[in-house]
């Protein structure tokens, strides 16, 4: 009985003793997050691949390509703002073979990404391997430490069209006054659609039609020979900034469309199903033909008499 309670006692001693030295020593050790800065400073973002790179800066407060043309801001918030947020966790490792292995290192790695605010380099950080689903290993450029973070290396894009604002050719505001060059003019009047022609219109159609415009997306930088289309169609546009000419290219051998815009300086791919939506006559916009009901009936009626006749 009292070896059992001098055990028990040396027991609560030791606890008691590595307590203390824990609180002493500042308390249990917690990770650190794996990346720290401002992303509110941030101006300057930079992707290299095994192959290509790409810088995206900050022109005020809008993020621009290399060429000029706009980028997606909320893609690149969103990207920042994961890597900003990828948390803090035990590293996976920290060897140099491991770098290697995961794919992490100066010499070999997948993905760059280097943001800046002004001349100061805020992260440099490999991406290399992917552990699991929508994970990848990423390695700071000045630390030993591997970690797995929430992040894909296919979001971290290095082509001009990955981070193009899709939505660049959209008319500012409503359209106000839609000509198809050499063809017809449509212009609002107390809310309605109307021709100078004084064609008819159908209000729902037209309506259809210009939401096609004014929702214009489109996907890629386009580096077709415009020389070479089919087909060249020209739209001047008013919309809340005064008007516009676009311009709609189609290319028959490979059914491509690309759009050209007066207000910015590049050419663009749309989508197929989208572009063959842009070009319409006057006649698409016209109501449809009534159905003559009463000739149907004189037509069921001549059937019905040839049936009994044959009877």
């Amino acid at each position: 009985m009292k070896q059992n309670f001098l055990i028990g006692l040396f027991v609560v001693q030791v606890l008691v003793i590595t307590l203390f030295l824990v609180t002493q020593s500042g308390g249990v050790r917690s990770p650190e997050a794996f990346l720290e800065f401002d992303v509110a400073a941030v101006d300057r973002f930079v992707i290299t691949g095994t192959d290509e790179s790409i810088e995206l800066t900050k022109d005020g407060e809008q993020w621009v390509l290399p060429d000029g043309n706009p980028a997606d801001e909320s893609k690149v918030d969103s990207v920042i703002g994961k890597l900003a947020d990828s948390g803090a966790d035990w590293p996976v490792a920290t060897s140099q073979s491991a770098a290697k292995r995961f794919e992490v290192t100066k010499e070999s790695f997948q993905k760059q990404i280097s943001i800046y605010s002004g001349q100061d380099l805020l992260v440099d950080l490999y991406l290399g391997t992917s552990p699991s689903f929508r994970r990848v290993h990423a390695r700071q450029a000045n630390k030993n430490d591997i970690h797995s973070i929430e992040f894909s290396n296919f979001e971290a894009g290095t082509s001009p069209s990955a981070w193009l604002d899709k939505r660049l050719l959209q008319p500012s505001g409503p359209i106000k006054s839609f000509e198809r060059i050499s063809a017809y003019k449509l212009v609002q009047e107390d809310g309605t659609w109307t021709t100078e022609s004084d064609a008819e219109l159908d209000e729902s159609k037209v309506r259809s039609y210009m939401d096609r415009f004014e929702s214009l997306s489109v996907f890629e930088l386009s580096e077709n020979e415009l020389a070479d289309a089919t087909t060249t169609t020209q739209f001047a546009i008013e919309d809340d900034e005064g008007f516009f000419l676009l311009t709609i290219y189609h290319f028959d051998v490979a059914d491509d469309w690309v759009a050209v815009s007066d207000r910015r300086g590049s050419q663009y791919g749309v989508a197929s199903y989208i572009g063959s939506q842009l070009v319409k006559g006057l006649e698409d916009l016209a109501p449809d033909e009534p159905i003559d009901i009463e000739s149907d009936l004189e037509s069921d009626d001549d059937i019905e008499e040839i049936l009994i006749e044959t009877d």
